[in-house]
């Protein structure tokens, strides 16, 4: 499907220059652990395609760059992060190894998978044309558009790896099995599939799962593509265990990683040869997660900033650090947060608040202020990039 371009707006434009900017360059370099000019791929590109729909969402929703543009990238690096966790498992060498980022959209998860892997390896498909053309020109991957019609898509060759994050959280049933079944055969004898769902404990209380464990309900964030066949899909382990064994075969094994896609989604992990071994992904990590609640300049300059972080692996992050002014600020998780727990459904997620009063000279300019989570191991979350604070961003 084409779409077309839109006008940008002041807001997109403010996150385009956010974007472009060298301080949120090097934390984006930072979180995800490697320099800006790789010498094994192409470079670090942050380019978002005006149609973007996920950068559009969070816009709105916001009504800011800066936390708009932090949520963004701070979920394209946990799905890389989930994404390179499980492709290195079963090919600790990567050297021939076939990639298909299937439902790839404008690149969210892809530009990184660019930059980590030489793009040669690396085949993505939408069907969003423009999304296709878009990826392949940026992030120099190879493109192949896909079809509303599963059989009709044809890549012309099989793949080691087939990633596909948030499409059968929108497909319903029919397209849910179809889609399985089409990618299943595009798989290499040794080929692993992997794809996102939302599960059942994700509905909203009003809404009841039906009995063959599957809702779709016919409305979503791209109102770009027909809703009847893009959605909103929640489903049961049984109906996923169901459409596994109709497109692989009875009893076929499988690995289901709970909110393993930024601590939402989950993530079904399914290969081509039902006698290999999963039991690595035993020790998958989630890695850390949280956010900036509050970003305030008081009436005396002080500078308020509040927010959670936590992290699935080890029941809490200890610290969460700030930086702003050229100073590095420690916060401890000491803050009791009911809501973090009620939504995780995990008692040890209570205390994952934090909260940092930092005194500042008054009249000067808008600081620039990263947050981050960091693991006990070194691993990160961006919760946020950005300016302090923003104004007349709601346009």
């Amino acid at each position: 499907m084409q779409m077309k371009h839109t006008h940008q707006s002041p807001l997109q434009a403010r996150a385009n220059n956010l974007c472009n900017s060298p301080a949120f360059r090097d934390v984006i370099a930072r979180h995800m652990g490697v320099p800006l000019q790789n010498s094994m791929a192409t470079p670090l590109n942050l380019t978002i395609h005006p149609n973007d729909q996920m950068l559009d969402h969070s816009l709105r929703h916001f009504g800011q760059a800066g936390p708009a543009v932090s949520q963004y990238f701070g979920v394209a690096l946990e799905q890389y992060r989930a994404a390179d966790q499980i492709l290195k498992t079963f090919f600790p060498d990567l050297t021939h190894v076939a990639i298909l980022d299937f439902a790839c959209g404008y690149g969210r998860m892809l530009r990184f998978l660019a930059h980590a892997i030489p793009p040669t390896q690396i085949w993505a498909s939408d069907i969003q044309r423009d999304a296709v053309d878009f990826v392949s020109t940026q992030f120099a991957v190879h493109g192949v558009y896909s079809e509303a019609d599963p059989s009709k898509f044809a890549p012309e060759r099989k793949f080691d790896f087939i990633w596909v994050a948030s499409l059968f959280s929108h497909l319903p049933a029919s397209l849910f099995d179809d889609w399985l079944a089409r990618l299943s055969a595009l798989l290499t004898n040794d080929g692993v599939l992997c794809f996102s769902v939302h599960d059942e404990c994700l509905l909203p209380n009003e809404r009841a799962m039906p009995k063959n464990g599957i809702l779709f309900v016919p409305e979503s964030e791209n109102s770009e593509l027909d809703r009847h066949a893009y959605g909103t899909t929640h489903v049961s382990e049984f109906f996923v265990r169901q459409a596994i064994e109709r497109a692989f075969g009875k009893s076929h094994p499988y690995f289901r990683i709970k909110r393993g896609l930024a601590y939402q989604q989950d993530i079904y992990v399914v290969a081509k040869n039902p006698l290999r071994s999963m039991s690595a992904l035993d020790i998958f990590r989630w890695g850390p997660w949280g956010w900036v609640d509050v970003r305030r300049i008081l009436e005396g300059g002080a500078l308020q900033l509040s927010g959670w972080a936590t992290s699935f692996d080890e029941g809490g992050i200890d610290r969460v650090f700030i930086s702003f002014d050229g100073q590095a600020h420690e916060c401890q998780t000491v803050v009791e947060r009911r809501d973090v727990e009620a939504v995780f459904q995990d008692t040890r997620l209570r205390w994952s608040g934090w909260e940092l009063t930092q005194a500042r000279k008054v009249g000067g300019n808008i600081p620039f202020v990263e947050v981050s989570a960091q693991a006990h191991n070194g691993e990160r979350a961006l919760l946020y990039a950005g300016p302090m604070i923003e104004t007349n961003d709601r346009t």
